[in-house]
C-alpha cells in the first residue's frame, strides 16, 4: 500500500473511533436525550420533552440545564410543585448562579415568576445558599 494511502486509512480509522467514542459518551451523559427534549419542548410536546429530559437527568444529574429545562416544562404546564422541585434540583448542581441568572429572564417562567416560592429559590435572602 502506498504510504499516503496508509496515512489516509489511519486518519479515517481514527476519525471513526473518535466519532463512535463520542457518540457513546454523548449517549451515556444524556446529551442525545436532552437534545430530543429540547426539540419536543420547542414544538410544544411537553410530556414527551419531560420524558427525554428525565432520561438525560438520570444519566447526568449534575447537568443543571436539564433540571432547568424540566422546571421550564412544568412551568409551561402550570405544575408549580414540579416546576419548583426541578428548579431546586438545578440549584443543587455546581452552577446555582447560572441557574438563577437564567431563571430570572427565562420566558417559560412567566406564569410562576411572581410566586413566593419561585422568588425564594431565585432571590434567596442574604446569607442563604
Amino acid at each position: 500500500m502506498h504510504p499516503v494511502a496508509k496515512i489516509l486509512v489511519g486518519v479515517v480509522v481514527a476519525m471513526l473511533v473518535l466519532f463512535v467514542g463520542l457518540g457513546i459518551w454523548g449517549y451515556q451523559k444524556g446529551y442525545y436525550d436532552a437534545l430530543r427534549g429540547g426539540f419536543a419542548q420547542d414544538e410544544g410536546r411537553l410530556d414527551e420533552a419531560i420524558g427525554h429530559f428525565r432520561r438525560a437527568y438520570d444519566r447526568n444529574p449534575n447537568a443543571y440545564m436539564v433540571a432547568h429545562d424540566l422546571a421550564c416544562c412544568y412551568a409551561l404546564k402550570n405544575d408549580r410543585r414540579n416546576c419548583f422541585l426541578w428548579l431546586g434540583k438545578a440549584l443543587e448542581t455546581d452552577h446555582p448562579d447560572a441557574v438563577r441568572k437564567n431563571a430570572r429572564t427565562e420566558i417559560d417562567f412567566t406564569n410562576v415568576r411572581e410566586d413566593p416560592e419561585f422568588k425564594s429559590l431565585i432571590d434567596p435572602r442574604p446569607g442563604s445558599p
